[in-house]
């Protein structure tokens, strides 16, 4: 009944902790993965050539996915819309994945039991950001628009370069608020597990005071570093036997 879409390129070293999660829960029916260059002028995060996208997901071998790749969209919006034609006939939402977002194999049976009560047509998810091991957090009020009820000819705004909402006319909005009609999935229902901070090092610096200090979206938080419970900790993350990236 959800089918995840994962727009990517150059990021196969963390890509499988992402897609292990997904293709291991019930609840995700199909994951549609979108790889190839954007030519748009906007470049961030870091990017890896090995493992390459394409030999993470023949490595996973998973009938659940369906994967992509194009090079001549100007934007990611735009490669997003080309894979979202292979949406599965069960599909009742969309889950936005970027390819450094793990969800928590608990977190994902939660949301699942928790999306028929669901009012609204677009949510927005709490990150918790890991900073230099595993095992710690710094604490910011971090939110990620990323799930979206599917109608069929839902679309994402091909021109823009950030988020790519899934989004339909028939969706229904929250009232007011920052994120245009997002509403939030509770906390102690879903939450992802976010590894920028591992890849993108200059958006989270530690500072001498022990603080991490947090450049995203335009904002610049300053955050306290806490000890992460060890079941909030991915099953795949987990797996990897080492502290750090």
């Amino acid at each position: 009944m959800i089918n995840t879409l994962t727009t990517t390129h150059l990021c196969g070293d963390v890509l499988g902790l992402a897609l292990r999660q997904l293709i291991d829960a019930p609840c995700v029916t199909r994951i549609l993965v979108a790889d190839g260059p954007h030519t748009g002028p906007r470049k961030w995060g870091r990017a890896v050539d090995t493992p390459s996208v394409k030999a993470v997901v023949d490595r996973l071998a998973s009938d659940k996915i369906v994967y992509q790749y194009t090079d001549d969209c100007e934007y990611p919006g735009e490669k997003c819309n080309r894979v979202l034609q292979n949406v599965s006939e069960d599909c009742q939402w969309i889950l936005r994945v970027d390819s450094d977002e793990v969800y928590h194999e608990d977190a994902l049976a939660r949301l699942a039991a928790w999306l028929p009560t669901a009012e609204y047509g677009r949510y927005s998810i709490k990150t918790v950001d890991p900073i230099n091991d595993f095992y710690h957090h710094f604490v910011m009020p971090d939110r990620k628009p990323s799930l979206y009820r599917w109608f069929a000819g839902a679309r994402c705004n091909a021109g823009y370069e950030g988020h790519q909402w899934v989004l339909h006319p028939k969706q229904k909005l929250r009232p007011g608020g920052r994120w245009g009609g997002f509403g939030r999935v509770p906390d102690d229902v879903c939450e992802l597990y976010h590894l920028n901070a591992f890849r993108s090092h200059a958006r989270a610096r530690r500072m001498p005071d022990g603080t991490v200090e947090y450049h995203g979206g335009g904002n610049v938080w300053q955050c306290k570093i806490e000890p992460l419970a060890r079941e909030r900790i991915p099953r795949s993350v987990l797996q990897l036997g080492r502290a750090t990236l």
